[in-house]
C-alpha cells in the first residue's frame, strides 16, 4: 500500500508540475500580449502628444510673427518720426543732453576764455 501512496503522490507532483509549466507559459505569453498592447498605446499617446505640440507651436509661431511685424512697424513709425526733426529741434535736443553730461553748464571754457 505505501508503494501505491509513493506512486499517487508522483504523479500527484508530476501533474503539479504540468500545470505550473502550463501556468508559466500562460503567463509569458500575458505578458506579451500586455508589453505589444502598452507599446501600441505607447506610441498612439506619442503621436497625439506630437501632433498637439506641433499645432501649439504653430500657434506660437503665429503669434510671435504678428508680433514681430507690430514691433517692426512700431520702431519703422519711430525712425519716420526721427527723420522728420529738423535741425533746431535736434541741437536742442543735445545741447539739453551735453549740459547735462558736461561739467560747468553753461560756463565750457576751463580756462576763462568764452
Amino acid at each position: 500500500m505505501t508503494d501505491g501512496l509513493l506512486d499517487n503522490i508522483i504523479e500527484l507532483e508530476k501533474r503539479i508540475q504540468a500545470e505550473v509549466t502550463a501556468e508559466q507559459a500562460r503567463a509569458e505569453e500575458w505578458q506579451v500580449r500586455e508589453l505589444s498592447s502598452l507599446l501600441g498605446e505607447c506610441a498612439d499617446t506619442r503621436t497625439i502628444d506630437e501632433a498637439r505640440c506641433r499645432g501649439v507651436l504653430a500657434e506660437q509661431e503665429e503669434q510671435l510673427k504678428g508680433e514681430g511685424i507690430a514691433l517692426e512697424e512700431a520702431a519703422s513709425a519711430w525712425c519716420q518720426r526721427l527723420l522728420a526733426l529738423n535741425d533746431e529741434v535736434l541741437r536742442d535736443v543735445l545741447k539739453r543732453h551735453l549740459a547735462a553730461v558736461l561739467p560747468g553748464g553753461d560756463y565750457d571754457h576751463p580756462h576763462g576764455q568764452s
